[in-house]
């Protein structure tokens, strides 16, 4: 059985992650006192470790399907 993710979905949980990203930001500026310099360090470093682990994932499963 194939798990696909439909259109639907996927926007959701980009909205999803939108909102959340927005709201964090917000929290980090007012709140916590943080620069827009520091929530951006935080924000690509986040993205790029996503980004890695996505891209890990991928080659795992290519080389475990080659074998």
């Amino acid at each position: 059985m194939e798990k696909d993710i439909d259109f639907l979905t996927a926007s959701t949980a980009f909205g999803v992650a939108t909102y959340v990203a927005i709201m964090l930001a917000c929290v980090a500026r007012d709140n916590l006192g943080f620069s827009g310099g520091e929530i951006r360090h935080a924000a690509i470093f986040g993205a790029v470790s996503i980004a890695a682990a996505i891209v890990l994932d991928l080659i795992g499963k290519r080389t475990r399907k080659a074998n």
